[in-house]
């Protein structure tokens, strides 16, 4: 059987993606394309608990209602990577490394708690040894990542939306790599999400607010353009760490990430638009990762908008500005409000 472009990706480059959400269909259709792994959220979270109802439904039961609030629903969003710790695990036995991980996020209202964090991602982390933490790229989340890598457990920064948090979440890991080299721990995996659709979102509601009429493709390519800068100085700096593209807007964004060596994740909604694409004729396969962007899309976008440029440059915010940075702040706010307190609800259900 001829490959689709995900299988394709997978077996002819080096590139490797997982799914980005964890409903059960979604998730083995992906596999069946070559996705190694599953990355999830507090909104992807209370999609499949409350769309694989029957999966989670004894165990979700026995969670102890008087818990407190947060507490109830950390065990419910933990019920999906437990899920799929087990069921990724032969894979993950088998190949190691991002094969069969399953990566799951501390709770948004821990953004900027240092100490709570480090505590949930030692929980996260003890559901199995496939299972990467997800932390913010606040502040707080560059201290918990040298932290969790020191003790040599697997790290996902996550809601890095600028070149500045990434070079400063690879910064961490090294640093959490010596130290647990030196305390005789083997060093865990990495990798570092540039969520770039939540930049993109962040840029054009900045473009809409303003008026400034600037074209829908213009930040698609602006945004990638952050991905491939953040992939080059992980390249040039050489980090143990890999760059993790993620949060795609379009299939354009795919096919120009083409042949990087990391693994993406890609959501259902934009693994339909590349296979539509690539039925259509309009999706190439080739390895576009070295490839210039659309240097006049992306200079329009930097004219206008000097809050691209903060998110493009790799000095472009100092480690004391990333908790107030709009994209990440957006993003995580985003994350509360469509996952977390809808977590917190199943309580009283």
């Amino acid at each position: 059987m001829e490959k689709n472009y995900f299988s394709w990706l997978a077996a002819e480059t080096p590139s490797q993606w997982n799914n980005d959400s964890a409903v059960e269909s979604q998730v083995d259709a992906a596999l069946e394309m070559g996705a190694i792994g599953i990355t999830t959220n507090p909104p992807l979270s209370y999609e499949a608990l409350t769309t694989d109802v029957d999966t989670y439904a004894d165990a979700l039961a026995a969670i102890d209602k008087s818990l407190d609030p947060n507490e109830y629903a950390f065990r419910a969003m933990t019920l999906v990577a437990s899920h799929y710790s087990k069921k990724l695990m032969p894979l993950h036995e088998k190949k190691g490394g991002f094969y069969g991980c399953v990566r799951a996020q501390v709770a948004p209202y821990l953004r900027y708690d240092a100490e709570g964090m480090l505590e949930y991602g030692k929980r996260i982390a003890a559901i199995g040894k496939n299972v990467m933490v997800k932390i913010p790229g606040t502040k707080a989340g560059i201290w918990v990542l040298e932290e969790l890598a020191a003790l040599g457990i697997p790290t996902n920064p996550t809601v890095v939306t600028t070149v500045s948090q990434a070079i400063a979440a690879g910064e961490a890991f090294e640093r959490g790599c010596k130290r647990a080299e030196a305390a005789g721990i083997t060093p865990a995996f990495s990798s570092c999400a540039i969520v770039m659709g939540r930049e993109q979102d962040y840029l054009a509601k900045l473009n809409e607010e303003r008026g400034l009429g600037l074209a829908t493709s213009d930040l698609e390519w602006a945004a990638l353009a952050i991905v491939k800068r953040g992939y080059q100085v992980y390249q040039d700096l050489g980090f143990r760490s890999k760059i993790m593209p993620a949060a795609f807007r379009c299939a354009m964004q795919v096919e120009q990430l083409a042949g990087g060596d990391f693994c993406s994740t890609i959501h259902p909604k934009v693994q339909k638009q590349v296979l539509e694409a690539e039925a259509a004729g309009t999706l190439r396969r080739e390895d576009f990762v070295e490839m210039p962007v659309d240097e006049q899309a992306v200079a329009r976008v930097a004219a206008a908008l000097p809050e691209f440029r903060q998110a493009y440059e790799p000095g472009g915010l100092a480690v004391s500005e990333f908790d107030h940075y709009g994209a990440g702040v957006m993003t995580l706010d985003g994350f509360d409000i469509t996952g977390w307190q809808k977590l917190v609800a199943l309580k009283d259900r």
